[in-house]
């Protein structure tokens, strides 16, 4: 079958190769839980670009398939299989866990993967295969951060990065719940961010530095959290001017790269305030996908109450390309690769 498979360490476009010879996974029979999948597309994560330069080939494993989610259709399945993803032909959402990419190599940019069948959820056939690729990601990770904030009716809350993958499912979810949501991207995405219900859009280029705006504009009427996709530590450092005593910035973002992500983790969780420590929550963490999350965002899905918005589609043989528009950091929704050529 024909792959992506990471040869060495370093950029997408020089460390991955498409390959045609990649053994396909064996068929599972018996009582195996596992399903193997035709896969339809693959949505890239917004880290990718970053894992493949950081982590090194390790001596004992074959060149790795990168990528951790995608959507599909049964081919076939074991025994022990859940009954609804047992059928040839069901179309699926499946996920890999985050280990066996990262230390096995075993992603899922392929054409054929086996994966448990505790990592696979139905989904209706009419549902976009290139939008339900990206469920697990965006979804997995928007409903822990609205569930670790409590966001629920009356609250206001600032989503920043309201045009990414995340950012669009957390104005989304947060709307559904009845919360007021103050939503920040670039002027170009406002009509996008507009169209997914926000109350109020910032563009942060017309107003920079973005937390003296808010400190200015919002200094009185304070949010009661801050959901950060970014990850920009001026936000969170000048946070006590427009957050709620009782409040938090939830991040999940490392948009100045990993090492300062996990620095200002370290300063922003356990430096105390007379030490200088900002005198509000702070809440970073991974947000691996989970099925459980993955069913309840597909009902919503599959009835239209929220969407996974998508910002470009490449063809297999262009997924440098996707790697490429990841890269930019200005994707509005995921990028996604289809895998399946008919």
């Amino acid at each position: 079958m024909r792959a992506w498979v990471r040869q060495r360490r370093g950029p997408a476009n020089s460390a991955l190769e498409l390959v045609n010879d990649l053994p396909t996974p064996t068929v599972p029979i018996g009582s195996s839980s596992d399903v193997l999948i035709r896969v339809s597309h693959v949505s890239l994560q917004v880290n990718s670009e970053a894992l493949i330069k950081l982590l090194p080939r390790l001596p004992l494993t074959s060149p790795g398939v990168p990528e951790i989610e995608l959507s599909g259709e049964v081919v076939a399945a074991g025994e022990g299989a859940p009954a609804e993803v047992r059928d040839p032909g069901t179309h699926v959402v499946a996920f890999q866990n985050i280990p066996a990419w990262v230390v096995m190599g075993r992603g899922v940019l392929a054409e054929y993967v086996r994966l448990p069948g505790n990592q696979v959820a139905r989904i209706q056939s009419t549902v976009d295969m290139a939008s339900a690729s990206g469920i697990h990601g965006c979804g997995s990770t928007a409903l822990r951060m609205i569930r670790t904030a409590g966001v629920r009716h009356r609250h206001t809350v600032l989503v920043n990065g309201a045009s990414g993958s995340v950012g669009s499912m957390l104005v989304q979810l947060c709307k559904l719940r009845g919360a007021k949501v103050v939503g920040v991207a670039s002027g170009g995405n406002e009509d996008m961010v507009r169209g997914l219900g926000v109350d109020e859009f910032i563009d942060y280029r017309k107003h920079d530095p973005l937390q003296d705006y808010l400190a200015k504009q919002y200094g009185s009427k304070q949010f009661d959290f801050i959901l950060d996709c970014v990850g920009t530590q001026a936000l969170y450092a000048n946070s006590p001017a427009y957050l709620k005593p009782d409040g938090a910035v939830i991040n999940v973002g490392v948009l100045e790269g990993l090492g300062a992500a996990t620095r200002n983790y370290l300063v922003n969780t356990w430096l105390p305030t007379w030490l200088g420590g900002v005198p509000r929550r702070y809440i970073m963490f991974s947000t691996p996908p989970n099925r459980d999350d993955t069913i309840y965002i597909a009902d919503l899905v599959e009835k239209g109450v929220v969407r996974v918005s998508v910002d470009t589609v490449f063809g297999m043989e262009d997924a440098l390309d996707a790697y490429k528009r990841i890269a930019t950091k200005r994707a509005r929704g995921k990028v996604v690769v289809k895998v399946r050529s008919d």
